[in-house]
């Protein structure tokens, strides 16, 4: 009797495993129509993304800002975490420099890179000394909450118009022109919870 017990025991207890680890974050491809909206942010909110920017970084925001966020219990990655060390660091390196070559070519957009704190990332996201970790999750509770598979992003303007793209697994809301995002706000759902 107890050895047929067992094997449901040990399902029923994977099972838990797994839904606690879990996300529950939805991922959002690129023909879904909800994988980008746009909207206004609010005085108080756009008040409180600058005081907190500034608070992190050290430096008043520049006039654009664009911000990707990342979350814990991620499975991006998990395919790149296979690779070796070097590959990986590799990558890292990579998006550090894309980032770097994007404030030079536009001086006036500040981008931001910040992760939920947590300790089941992806090695892509946890070896990336540059991601800002979000301790307190104020910017999540802001901005982020409603969680994406592959991490979201956000482009704020200086009029407080904002494009918010979710599953941006490669940060492509830090290559859109500016002929993008002028589609973006006058064709794309618009939202107004922030």
């Amino acid at each position: 009797m107890i050895r047929m017990l067992i094997p449901a025991v040990v399902t029923i207890y994977c099972l838990i495993i797994l839904t606690g680890c879990s996300s529950g974050a939805k991922l959002y491809l690129s023909d879904n129509s909800e994988k980008i909206y746009s909207g206004t942010l609010s005085d108080s909110t756009n008040i409180t993304l600058r005081k907190f920017l500034t608070t992190r970084s050290g430096s008043s925001p520049k006039d654009t800002i664009i911000i990707k966020y990342d979350y814990d219990n991620e499975s991006c990655w998990d395919r790149l975490d296979q690779q070796d060390t070097k590959y990986i660091q590799r990558a890292v390196t990579s998006h550090q420099q894309r980032i770097q070559a994007l404030q030079a070519r536009r001086p006036d957009v500040s981008f931001f890179d910040f992760r939920e704190p947590g300790k089941h990332l992806n090695k892509l996201k946890k070896w990336d000394s540059s991601i800002i970790i979000d301790s307190s999750r104020q910017l999540l509770n802001l901005l982020f909450k409603d969680r994406s598979e592959c991490g979201s992003s956000i482009i704020v303007l200086p009029t407080k118009r904002f494009v918010f793209v979710r599953s941006d697994s490669h940060s492509e809301a830090m290559d859109m022109t500016k002929d993008n995002i002028v589609e973006y706000l006058a064709n794309y759902k618009t939202d107004t919870r922030f």
